[in-house]
């Protein structure tokens, strides 16, 4: 596959070069692992299209966010890592920076909102990292998390409005790529937008073509909003189970990657939706996702994008992290 030169974006979107997914990349090859694309041949027929799941769920600790926290962390100078690392997480990032953070020996803190899911906290827990409960939404947490980071001189690790962890989020369309060339339509979650930038730009360097769809929850629309009104906004409460994108504001490098790359609007889900799509999902694709790992699936089982037949679609598959009790009440 032919790489074009240097990305030549503004400002803002520089931040992320294509040398540095090309160090991301690096990095993730050789401490973490390869999840497969995994075709659905039941659902492809009743759909019409090939549809490709891009199993983030089987990837370390469940979710796709160990690739953004690894990256980060090789990112920062040893002598500064080894100080200790602090993040906020509604529980995939928390979990990852866990792994990491035993895998490498330095000490860890999680912050998480006090509704993030049993299973996850205690993931967090079980790896060693140091967990402390605050607030009620995902951008409280994470204010607080970067002034404890701030006022104990820790490297703070952000979830996704980081170039870094942007540069990671973008290996995942390009191994999808690598493992199906004839890839026309890529769909992602969207929480805080790291996975969608990333994405846009994998896109925009080796297959400009390749149609990218972001998918948010109805209850936490936080990048539709900031695109709509042009700026990064917080809005005021979210209301979804997905916690995995129950975001209330996205980050600032991703809304200015979506904002110049992305052709379309991002499609909004209802948690009945996502329910759904976990259940079919686990029926077809003997694959166990998370509400927000079930985005994609669930925009395109609801008929909320158009494809055209015969068309190859992936859809990434975030995380499999889901609590045990409503997987239960879904299935």
């Amino acid at each position: 596959m032919a790489e074009k030169s240097e990305l030549a974006f503004g400002a803002a979107i520089g931040q992320v070069t294509w040398r540095m997914v090309q160090q991301a990349k690096s990095w993730v090859r050789q401490n973490l692992r390869r999840t497969p694309l995994i075709e659905v041949t039941e659902l492809s027929e009743s759909l019409g299209f090939r549809l490709l799941l891009k199993a983030e769920n089987l990837q370390y600790t469940g979710a796709f966010k160990v690739r953004g926290g690894l990256v980060k962390l090789m990112s920062v100078p040893e002598e500064i890592r080894q100080r200790g690392i602090v993040c906020a997480s509604t529980g995939n990032h928390g979990k990852g920076i866990a792994f990491l953070a035993r895998k490498f020996g330095i000490p860890a803190w999680v912050v998480v909102p006090e509704r993030t899911p049993a299973v996850k906290v205690e993931a967090i827990k079980a790896m060693g990292a140091r967990l402390i409960r605050f607030g009620e939404t995902y951008a409280q947490s994470e204010d607080f998390a970067k002034a404890f980071a701030a006022e104990r001189e820790l490297v703070y690790a952000p979830s996704f409005d980081d170039p870094w962890v942007v540069a990671a989020q973008a290996t995942i369309a390009w191994e999808v790529l690598e493992d199906e060339p004839e890839v026309d339509t890529i769909v992602v979650p969207v929480g805080g937008g790291a996975l969608l930038a990333g994405t846009l730009i994998t896109a925009h360097q080796l297959k400009p073509s390749l149609r990218v769809v972001g998918v948010e929850s109805e209850g936490a629309p936080a990048l539709t909003t900031s695109l709509s009104v042009g700026e990064v906004v917080t809005l005021p409460e979210v209301h979804t189970l997905a916690e995995g994108v129950a975001v209330s504001r996205p980050g600032v490098v991703p809304f200015h990657i979506v904002r110049e790359l992305l052709d379309e609007p991002l499609v909004l889900v209802s948690d009945e939706e996502m329910k759904e799509a976990v259940r079919e999902i686990v029926r077809s694709a003997k694959l166990v996702p998370e509400l927000a790992g079930a985005a994609a699936v669930a925009a395109l089982l609801s008929g909320k994008i158009a494809v055209e037949p015969n068309s190859v679609v992936a859809c990434v598959i975030t995380g499999g992290n889901i609590d045990l009790s409503l997987l239960r009440e879904i299935l």
